[in-house]
């Protein structure tokens, strides 16, 4: 099983997210792994529901995760963005 598989299902990511890439440095003590979505993905407008094709990524940002055999764990992701009609360009949900 590829480290991208292992930490897909210990984060119980489902379609349309995937890890990409994960990096593990055991000099700092720290997991890194990256979450993207599958192309052609559309995402709900967090205020309305309407389904819609995304508009853009925010920057990169990192969340703590809980800690993988004692290494403290990140995700890193550029968060998809949708322009909706009646709310405007906005941030989709996030599984995690």
């Amino acid at each position: 099983m590829r480290d991208t598989e292992l930490y897909r299902h210990l984060l119980g990511l489902v379609a349309p997210w995937e890890v990409g890439r994960v990096e593990l440095s055991v000099a700092d003590g720290r997991v890194d792994v990256w979450v993207h979505h599958l192309d052609r993905t559309r995402f709900a407008c967090p205020d309305c529901d309407r389904q819609l094709p995304v508009y853009d990524h925010s920057a990169e940002r990192a969340w703590r995760h809980l800690d993988s055999c004692a290494f403290l764990t990140f995700l890193r992701a550029g968060p998809p963005r949708v322009a909706c009609p009646e709310h405007g360009v906005r941030q989709v949900r996030l599984p995690w």
